[in-house]
This record gives structure tokens, C-alpha cells and sequence, in this order.
């Protein structure tokens, strides 16, 4: 066997949707870089997003979101349901693209999302494999849990729901409502415990941009030194 070949062998195989990709496929790929370029772009601005929770509600609508401003809601700074709602904006503005994908490239995009979480990609392949009335009801019960601390991947069960075909609309009723609870309880807690919370927020702004400018810079000189390896390799 010649070392083409493999080569060949040892390079696992594009997905159909990288590999022979439409117009669509495309158009979806696209809104996956622009969606890390996102991610990318909040992390140096973490710092500056605590001290401005309207912003940080529409920008990001996670949890941490949610309690810092319930903390400003609780000193005058704010009202709550604004930032509820604003958090749920920012929490589901991504929703309706891995469902779309989810729909379009089916398995595919499981496997790519889970590659290195084994128990979860075995779940998940079990579950739709199935294909049974459990597995949309428990699709629908995993949402919440996407929007809590933990390893539940809401992207990833949008995505599955969307190769179930569940309704668009009812998969967005059920996140709304899943961010609206989630988010609700955690935006009451920073409510309940606001000054001890912006207490702790300030020190976290003062040492967070520094750390995180820190570890932008390890993650780019790893990738350089990586990348530098398989030169010389």
C-alpha cells in the first residue's frame, strides 16, 4: 500500500455538507463562523459587559446575564422585566440557525458538534436512532436544561430537534419559555442578593480583562506552536 493511500485512510472523511455543499449548506456554514467569530469577539469584552446589563442581556442572555441584572434592577439601575426580556433576545437569537441545521444536515452535525464528548455523541445516537414518542418528549424536557449550568448542550438539542422535524415554532415556544424560567430564577436571585452581587462583580472587572487578554494570548501562541509542529512535521 503506497503512503498515499495511506494518508488517505488515516484522514477521516468530510461531512456530505463540507464536502458537496449547496447553496443552503452554504448559507448555513456561513452563519456557523459568523456565530464563532461571535464568541470570539465576546470574550475580551466580558469585562466591560458587567458593568453594562442591558448590553450583556442582548449580547450574550445566559444566566450570569440574568443575575447581574437582577443585581442592578435591585439599586434603581434598570428594571427587571426589560432585562428579561432582553435576555431572552440574547439567549435565542441563535436557536432558529441550529435548528435549521439540524434539519438540513441531520446526524452529520451531531457527530461534528460531539466529536469529543463520547458519552453525550452515544447518547444522542441512541436517542435518535430510536426514534420513539419518548425521545420528542424528552428533546422538548431537555431544553431547560440547556440554559442551566451544566453539560447539556442547548445547541446541540435545538440541532437534534430540528432532525426530529419538530416544529420550528413549537421548538421557540419552548425555548422562549425555558429562558424565561431559567433566566427568571436566576435574575431573582441577583435581585434578592444585589449588593453583594455588584460587590463582587466589580472585583471580578477589575482582574477579568487582564486574565482574559491572558488567556487570548495563551490560545494563540498554542495555535502557533501547534501549527509550527506540523510545518515541521
Amino acid at each position: 500500500m503506497s503512503t498515499q493511500d495511506t494518508k488517505k485512510k488515516e484522514e477521516p472523511e468530510l461531512p456530505g455538507f463540507l464536502a458537496h455543499p449547496d447553496r443552503l449548506d452554504k448559507i448555513l456554514f456561513a452563519a456557523l463562523l459568523i456565530m464563532g467569530l461571535w464568541s470570539l469577539v465576546l470574550i475580551p469584552l466580558r469585562a466591560w459587559l458587567l458593568t453594562h446589563p442591558l448590553i450583556y442581556t442582548l449580547m450574550v442572555g445566559g444566566y450570569t446575564s440574568a443575575v447581574v441584572s437582577g443585581a442592578n434592577a435591585s439599586v434603581g439601575n434598570g428594571h427587571w422585566l426589560v432585562f428579561l426580556l432582553c435576555s431572552v433576545i440574547g439567549a435565542v437569537k441563535f436557536m432558529p440557525v441550529y435548528w435549521a441545521m439540524g434539519r438540513k444536515w441531520g446526524m452529520e452535525f451531531i457527530d461534528m458538534s460531539l466529536q469529543y464528548m463520547p458519552r453525550a455523541h452515544r447518547f444522542f445516537q441512541r436517542a435518535v436512532k430510536s426514534e420513539s414518542t419518548r425521545m420528542y418528549a424528552g428533546t422538548l424536557a431537555f431544553i431547560p436544561l440547556g440554559y442551566l449550568p451544566g453539560p447539556v448542550p442547548n445547541t446541540v438539542v435545538n440541532a437534534v430537534a430540528g432532525l426530529l422535524k419538530i416544529r420550528f415554532w413549537i421548538m421557540l415556544v419552548v425555548n422562549v419559555l425555558s429562558i424565561l424560567a431559567v433566566n427568571g430564577l436566576f435574575m431573582w436571585l441577583g435581585y434578592t442578593y444585589g449588593d453583594r452581587v455588584l460587590e463582587v462583580v466589580e472585583v471580578v472587572n477589575r482582574y477579568l480583562l487582564w486574565i482574559t487578554l491572558g488567556l487570548v494570548g495563551l490560545m494563540v501562541f498554542r495555535a502557533w506552536r501547534q501549527n509550527r509542529r506540523k510545518a515541521k512535521a
